[in-house]
């Protein structure tokens, strides 16, 4: 069969221009089955080209261009589409062009949900965290900031971003064949507010079936926190680490350190060096900084979907201390130590650090979870399925 990707962003897993939903259909495009010949589409809205192997596996590839920023501002006030689908919308008569050979699309991205339903091909997509929920979130979080625009203007933009995704997924809903999110509990609530079954393919992790770190290598008064330091859900989640959780940690481990590694620090991130907290920005191998930690810390309140490097973190056999928001999509057990407010998610962090035994005993039961996580090949077979699914009951 014939299948047209249509991707929201290059598919790539760049560690300076790309994100988590490159990574997926970086990851997931290469690995379709050999009876699916692969046609990709994909706006290229960054710096960064596909990778390598979504080149190689592709029958043709075909850049698209996105609207100018400028025509997006101006487009705002009139459009019912969020801004960033705007800009894309109007690839919408290239692409027709490119789904009439084809048997089936895969569209990733909201942003991409535009150009649904493409000559009413069966359709596979793929909103990967419901934005709409995303942007409702940020909206409430919006308090009391002295930067232009003023906070009050920021939380209405919010809101009326929230308002045209949420029209945005009814209307893809209603056209598309199968509709797929990471998170189950996303998929769960999204589910009931559409109407219609949604599908939960949780991403694959890139070191799952490696063997777990060498327990030489930890530093037991460390704590650490692994992920890209300029999305605004990772920086209030290290924010909120630093500033309150941290603090209550070293009243009773003095000698405890905090660091903060991932891309592109915010200044606001590095602001928070101090007092036992480093900020280690662009680190080759997150596996070198998972390897020395006592445990990871995940304490956010906000994002949506499935935090890849928690995932990360377990795979490489890390203890990891969440927040329940942080730990979304997660299965829970002893191998995931969650709390919710300030003082219970520190306390777990001390216990770790001061108490050996007890970390031993979360390290075997992270060993044993890490032994049943899946793989990106497992993740490629299921999206395979719910495409070749669509075909087959397509009316």
């Amino acid at each position: 069969m014939k299948l047209l990707a249509v991707c929201e962003s290059p598919p790539t897993s760049d560690p300076e221009h790309g994100n988590g939903s490159t990574l997926i259909s970086a990851r997931v495009l290469p690995l379709l089955p050999p009876d699916i010949e692969l046609h990709l589409a994909y706006f290229a809205d960054r710096p960064a080209p596909p990778d390598a192997a979504v080149l190689a596996r592709a029958a043709s590839v075909h850049p698209l261009p996105l609207a100018s920023s400028t025509v997006g501002l101006l487009a705002t006030p009139f459009s019912r589409l969020p801004r960033a689908t705007q800009l894309r919308a109007d690839a919408r008569g290239a692409l027709l062009r490119l789904a009439a050979g084809c048997d089936a699309a895969y569209v990733h991205g909201l942003h991409a949900f535009g150009v649904v339903p493409l000559g009413r091909l069966p359709v596979v997509v793929h909103e990967i965290d419901p934005w709409s929920d995303y942007w409702a979130d940020r909206a409430r979080t919006r308090r009391g900031r002295l930067s232009w625009p003023p906070w009050s203007l920021r939380a209405w933009y919010d809101r009326l971003q929230a308002a045209r995704a949420r029209r945005l997924e009814a209307a893809t809903s209603a056209a598309a064949s199968a509709y797929v999110v990471v998170n189950p509990q996303d998929a769960a609530a999204l589910a009931e507010r559409l109407g219609r079954d949604v599908t939960a393919v949780p991403n694959g992790v890139g070191f799952a079936g490696m063997p777990p770190r060498d327990g030489s290598l930890v530093e037991e008064t460390l704590v650490g926190f692994v992920g890209t330091l300029d999305y605004a859900p990772n920086v209030e989640a290290v924010t909120r680490l630093a500033r309150r959780v941290f603090p209550l940690v070293r009243r009773q481990v003095p000698g405890a350190r905090l660091a903060l590694a991932g891309r592109r620090p915010t200044s606001g991130v590095l602001a928070l060096v101090g007092d036992g907290v480093t900020v280690l920005p662009d680190v080759p191998d997150v596996r070198d900084v998972f390897a020395r930690l006592a445990v990871a810390a995940y304490v956010g309140r906000t994002g949506r979907g499935t935090k890849n490097t928690l995932a990360e973190a377990l795979a490489l056999g890390c203890p990891v201390v969440s927040s329940r928001e942080s730990a979304r999509g997660v299965a829970p057990g002893p191998h995931l130590l969650q709390a919710a407010d300030d003082a219970a998610l520190a306390a777990l962090i001390v216990r770790l650090l001061l108490d050996p035994a007890a970390r031993a005993g979360v390290e075997a039961a992270v060993r044993a979870f890490a032994g049943r996580m899946q793989t990106w090949p497992e993740v490629a077979g299921r999206y395979a399925e719910l495409i070749k699914e669509a075909k087959e009951h397509h009316g």
